[in-house]
């Protein structure tokens, strides 16, 4: 029997994601902070940034002169991935899953959150590969992102599990043949994964 590729999302699973949080800081550089807050969700996750076709340089931008934004690009940074924090003892699982399977990321992101992320979360130094929305040009939960991650690996669905903290992602990948796991913190993902016979 072939031994299962691991797919895991990051953001929920691996690190921990605050997006009110963010949008509430965001807010406080904006010309109407009360005005700006309700609409920030949509400016700041638009799907072209999530794809690659709106960089991070241009969201800035868009902002400046959506929500009169007056945090200059280099504070822009610094506030757009400050929304971060680590899920506690997921390092110590992939460590030790990596050893045994294909263990690899995919995850709806954008070079800037990416390249915080990986500088300051070391669980994530202990994948295979990476899958990144933004260059792959697609996002969960699109049928057509899993198919071309599964393409790249080589792996058939039948042969990978799939791990996210969105039950809407894991039901897509489902769909396709994969196993699904929804995550919600480390003590219950090592329970799934005893249910289906695999030990760290």
């Amino acid at each position: 029997m072939t031994p299962p590729t691991f797919i895991f999302d990051v953001g929920g699973v691996f690190v921990r994601h605050d997006n009110e949080l963010l949008h509430d800081r965001l807010a406080a550089y904006c010309a109407d902070p009360i005005e700006a807050r309700p609409r920030l969700a949509d400016s700041a996750h638009d799907q072209v940034v999530g794809t690659g076709r709106l960089s991070i340089a241009e969201l800035h931008r868009r902002l400046v002169e959506e929500f009169g934004f007056s945090a200059r690009y280099d504070a822009f940074l610094t506030i757009w991935s400050s929304h971060f924090s680590e899920e506690p003892d997921m390092e110590t699982v992939i460590r030790a899953l990596a050893r045994r399977h294909r263990s690899v990321f995919f995850s709806n992101t954008n070079a800037a959150h990416w390249a915080h992320v990986t500088a300051h979360y070391p669980a994530l130094g202990h994948a295979h590969r990476a899958y990144l929305s933004h260059e792959l040009g697609l996002t969960k939960p699109d049928p057509a992102s899993f198919q071309r991650v599964l393409e790249l690996e080589g792996c058939q669905p039948a042969d990978a599990i799939f791990v996210d903290d969105r039950a809407e992602n894991v039901t897509a990948a489902a769909a396709l043949g994969m196993d699904g796991i929804v995550f919600t913190d480390a003590d219950s993902f090592r329970r799934a994964l005893a249910d289906r016979g695999i030990a760290l």
